[in-house]
């Protein structure tokens, strides 16, 4: 279970100078206790400004002290000394920084995260999943154990960030002097067109302005991109994701949503009382259905180099 633990943002306008709180941080009880229910332990991963604030460090440090919850970092640039970069979209995407300047805010970020928690982060997220050339050799260089910075069958290209739409979901290693593992956003095509209308799919997908066949296609589930997450998902698709990825012997399932989803307005999947309920109803519904009739096994993030290493 990883958790986008971040401030609330204009998602469409992620720039430094840009307005924010941190509302949303102050609404993980009821999170937890769904969670707390299936025995899950989940890894929220921290921007810079939600570090900063000392009653939500304290907060997340006693639910750690509990074994409620595990932590690391997410990277997001625009509010992350130093601050050198242009105020524009494209910079909210650390593959348009340089290296060294991506080095600089990650020895930054890392620094304040020791200076909250006392030890060294092992879990990183590039922010809108920004990951650069450069990005595998400096987790590798600072001690990370576990990436998610992948999000499969999605390109960001039209605004210059990565392109991720020729991947899909699998759980991988990386590193030369040591193993970091990468678990990506658990998203894949899935559908009883199979393979073929998955790489169909893509080709559709890919051209400007034809999202005609590509919706016509999900309608049918010839082929629907699904992401393991109750943000703008049911849960019917949720099953038809996870049972799709069982059958191909995937070991890992990420679940994943975003903290802004916890407070009313502040992303688009969360926009009235009314939503927020039916949020928490899918990812109830979602933990019961992994726990139930999947029976997969939840386990805190920073544990899998260890339990897929010895399996």
């Amino acid at each position: 279970m990883l958790i986008d633990a971040e401030e609330d943002f204009a998602w469409l306008r992620p720039v430094r100078g840009e307005p924010y709180d941190l509302t949303c941080m102050r609404h993980l009880s009821d999170l937890q206790t769904i969670l707390g229910a299936y025995g899950a332990v989940p890894t929220y991963l921290l921007t810079y400004p939600v570090l900063q604030d000392e009653s939500i460090v304290a907060s997340l440090s006693a639910r750690v002290a509990r074994g409620q919850c595990r932590v690391g970092v997410q990277q997001h640039p625009w509010v992350t000394p130093p601050l050198t970069e242009a105020p524009e979209i494209r910079n909210s995407f650390v593959t348009n920084l340089g290296p060294e300047l991506e080095e600089a805010k990650l020895v930054e970020l890392m620094r304040l995260f020791r200076h909250c928690f006392g030890t060294d982060p092992t879990v990183y997220r590039a922010g809108r999943y920004g990951l650069s050339p450069y990005t595998p050799a400096l987790l590798e260089k600072y001690g990370f154990e576990v990436d998610t910075s992948m999000a499969p069958c999605t390109s960001f290209a039209d605004e210059q960030g990565p392109d991720f739409s020729a991947d899909d979901y699998n759980t991988f290693w990386f590193g030369s002097r040591r193993r970091v593992l990468e678990v990506p956003l658990c998203r894949s095509i899935v559908g009883w067109g199979g393979r073929t209308a998955a790489h169909l799919y893509r080709r559709l997908s890919a051209v400007p302005k034809q999202q005609i066949m590509p919706g016509l296609m999900a309608r049918t589930r010839f082929a629907e991109r699904i992401t393991l997450s109750p943000e703008g998902n049911d849960v019917a698709a949720a099953e038809r994701l996870t049972r799709s990825l069982l059958r191909r012997k995937e070991p890992v399932l990420a679940l994943s949503l975003h903290s802004s989803s916890l407070s009313v307005g502040q992303n688009p999947y969360v926009q009235s009382r009314a939503d927020l309920h039916a949020f928490y109803d899918r990812l109830s519904a979602i933990m019961d259905m992994l726990a139930n009739r999947f029976r997969v096994r939840f386990v805190a993030s920073p544990e899998l180099p260890a339990l897929l290493a010895d399996g």
